[in-house]
């Protein structure tokens, strides 16, 4: 997914952390934040304070319950309950398990990965709040924050 703020695109964020965001919004009662859930989402200049308020709250809970997903490199998800796509590669399809993290699915089966020739650093458990900064930097700055598909 594309961050876009004031019509320039600053970042980018895998769905599963926007569904995550949403799905914490929604236990928290956050009316703006739950609209992440769906793409695509805008919001206002006039609905700015208001989703700043509710991501912090969200990060704020993701903190506290030790909430995490998975990075490797550029790459960073936090699926929920199921695994998800997150890169095509020529062995097969790189994929986040949420208990297990990074593994690629291919002819030969499924074998977990420590690390993914091109894409520097080793897998590791990040906290949905770094998984967050781009949409928590995007917002504290944003007249306008737009959330798309990557074309």
């Amino acid at each position: 997914m594309v961050l876009t703020v004031d019509g320039q695109d600053v970042g980018v964020l895998h769905r599963s952390v926007l569904d995550l965001v949403a799905e914490i919004a929604g236990r928290l009662g956050g009316g703006h934040a739950t609209a992440l859930g769906s793409r695509p989402a805008a919001f206002d200049a006039d609905q700015m304070p208001r989703l700043r308020r509710e991501l912090e709250q969200v990060a704020a809970f993701a903190d506290a319950t030790r909430r995490h997903g998975w990075s490797l490199g550029e790459l960073a998800a936090a699926p929920a309950e199921r695994p998800v796509p997150v890169l095509e590669t020529e062995q097969g399809t790189v994929w986040v398990n949420p208990v297990r993290g990074f593994e690629l699915h291919g002819t030969a089966g499924v074998r977990p990965l420590t690390e993914l020739a091109g894409m520097p650093g080793t897998v590791r458990r990040t906290p949905v709040t770094r998984l967050m900064g781009p949409l928590l930097a995007a917002a504290a700055r944003a007249r306008r924050l737009e959330i798309r598909e990557r074309d």
